[in-house]
């Protein structure tokens, strides 16, 4: 509760049930070239397949998905000082869009939106190092929403199986993709110390990670019309995200601190795929993320006008996801 009371350029998260309340929520991250880059790439559909010898596969997909996602920060003399975690059940929606070209050149085109149907959200901080001496925790309810945005150039390769007489279809693609997290945090429970729930919070941190990735697609033909898929990427990513702590009368509002760091991310799925019609195909598959940022910058803002950093450690962010896709050929 002391550091509460304290200008401190560090003690951005907890103690949000001690401090004043401000009712403004944090601005949300403005859409990046990759999205633009895929509006005007679903707006020239038309002209690309109107392309002699060049064919198109839409996908529609409904996913079950869950995310972690947590972040912790250094100050005060201490190596973790705050920390926030969120779990999240997330309903999503997605299309994608591949033309396959002439010489097996392919474009790829992914679009996702998500909304969060449940979640929670815990924010801790500590006197001692290594997340000891633990002297505020809200455990909290969290929403919002979720965008996936990705686009990329490949070629096939067909590799046959003499064994089998079936073929391997192996795409090595290079691409650029975004995802953001828009978080929100309501019903406020301060857990330490016990006084309980706490009226007001209505925070908010919306974060991003954007950059260019490399990876294949495989799908592995088996005896009986029934194929296999495999996909792996390899991401490098800028981090970067924004907050509103409504709570916090000491910071400014709607931006109250800022974050950024560099960092990777590793994408892989496998499912299956089966024709059920001419020119209609049924996908199930399961999709695992995982991504990690280096240390990076913590950057406040006080409703002084002043401006006070401190470390970043590190972004976790963990989804897997439950995909039923239909494909159509045109």
């Amino acid at each position: 509760m002391k550091k509460c009371n304290l200008v401190t350029t560090v003690c951005i998260s907890g103690c949000l049930a001690l401090t004043g309340a401000t009712q403004v929520s944090a601005e949300a991250l403005k859409p990046d070239l990759q999205y633009a880059v895929l509006a005007s790439l679903l707006a020239a559909i038309p002209a690309i397949k109107a392309s002699a010898g060049t064919s198109m596969d839409l996908t529609v997909n409904a996913s079950y998905r869950e995310d972690n996602l947590d972040w912790n920060i250094a100050g005060n003399g201490v190596n973790v000082l705050s920390e926030l975690a969120w779990n999240l059940t997330i309903a999503q929606l997605q299309t994608a869009v591949k033309f396959n070209m002439k010489d097996d050149w392919r474009i790829r085109a992914e679009l996702g939106y998500g909304t969060i149907v449940s979640g929670t959200n815990q924010d801790s901080d500590y006197d001692g190092n290594n997340r000891t001496q633990e002297f505020s925790r809200s455990n909290n309810k969290a929403g919002g929403d979720v965008r996936d945005a990705s686009i990329a150039l490949g070629k096939t390769l067909r590799l046959l199986d003499q064994t089998v007489g079936k073929f391997i279809y192996i795409t090595p693609y290079i691409g650029l993709s975004a995802h953001q997290q828009n978080l929100t945090m309501t019903n406020g429970v301060q857990t330490i110390p016990a006084t309980g729930p706490f009226a007001g919070l209505a925070s908010a941190y919306d974060a991003q990670w954007r950059g260019p990735w490399i990876g294949f697609d495989a799908i592995i033909e088996t005896g009986r019309s029934l194929s296999l898929i495999v996909n792996a990427e390899y991401h490098l990513a800028d981090y970067s995200a924004q907050a509103n702590w409504n709570l916090r009368d000491d910071f400014a509002h709607p931006v109250s601190f800022k974050h950024s760091a560099k960092g990777r991310g590793i994408v892989l799925t496998g499912g299956t795929s089966f024709p059920i019609a001419a020119n209609w195909t049924l996908k199930t598959t399961f999709k695992y993320q995982d991504w990690v940022t280096r240390a990076g910058n913590d950057r406040i803002y006080f409703s002084d006008g002043s401006v006070g950093s401190t470390r970043l450690n590190a972004v976790n962010w963990e989804s897997m996801a439950y995909n039923l896709e239909i494909v159509h050929q045109f």
